[in-house]
């Protein structure tokens, strides 16, 4: 009985990742005011609007990113707790950490950064449903500590994000940034999100969800970066490949 009712709740949570995709790619073609943040957020019109062009263009700072990560955190922290041997507990705990540090003593948000509501609500949504699946794998079984490569792989990724975002945090408002893999790589550090949630994947096929998640998310908001950077700089300076090197 309790396992039928961890396969409906894997269930439903794949359903929410389906609706997700479709819902992203809607975005991307029929409502782009969706998918703006940070850099590749403009404002929108002034003056007298619609109820859904308020709904559409509502938008909330872009340092409430720190929001997804102190949530992750107290969920990963109830994980191991729960699990307190089990790697991929430890494994989600320790991103969601360095990801809150990062957020709050590393990258710098200015006060017209901002995001679209919408960015926000996906972010509550994903963290919550990573540290749910983290949970029923758990509860399935423990899938063993037989993963050292892919941990390795995953510290590597996070180092190498940390040090994206410091040079990032470093920039004059909305540079150019440069070293490192920014010099290949307009994203370097959603590449980096992308490795370290492929190695996720080693404890169960329901992490092939955040993963594709992952990159079909980053890969557009990495394409519209590197469209801004185009337009902003000079063509030759800015990096053939968006997020992934020698791909994408």
């Amino acid at each position: 009985m309790v396992f039928k009712v961890l396969d409906i709740l894997l269930v439903g949570i794949q359903v929410t990742h389906i609706v997700g995709l479709l819902s992203l790619f809607i975005a991307k073609y029929y409502l782009p005011e969706f998918l703006k943040y940070g850099k590749t957020f403009t404002g929108y019109t002034k003056g007298k609007k619609s109820l859904w062009n308020r709904v559409k263009e509502f938008s909330v700072p872009k340092s409430y990113f720190g929001h997804f990560y102190i949530l992750s955190s107290i969920l990963a922290t109830y994980t191991v707790l729960s699990y307190p041997k089990a790697t991929l507990a430890w494994q989600v705990l320790l991103h969601s950490l360095r990801r809150l540090y990062e957020t709050y003593c590393i990258n710098v948000y200015t006060k017209d950064s901002r995001m679209n509501w919408s960015h926000y609500a996906v972010g509550i949504w994903f963290y919550t449903q990573l540290n749910i699946l983290v949970l029923l794998r758990l509860k399935k079984g423990d899938p063993g500590n037989n993963h050292l490569f892919m941990m390795l792989i995953m510290i590597l990724a996070s180092w190498d994000q940390f040090k994206s975002h410091k040079i990032l945090a470093k920039l004059v408002k909305y540079s150019l940034p440069e070293g490192r893999l920014f010099n290949t790589v307009c994203c370097p550090h959603y590449f980096d999100e992308i490795v370290i949630y492929a190695s996720y994947t080693t404890y169960g096929y329901e992490f092939f969800w955040p993963l594709l998640w992952v990159i079909a998310s980053l890969s557009i908001s990495a394409i519209e970066t590197r469209r801004y950077y185009r337009q902003k700089f000079n063509d030759q300076s800015v990096p053939k490949y968006a997020i992934i090197p020698y791909c994408l």
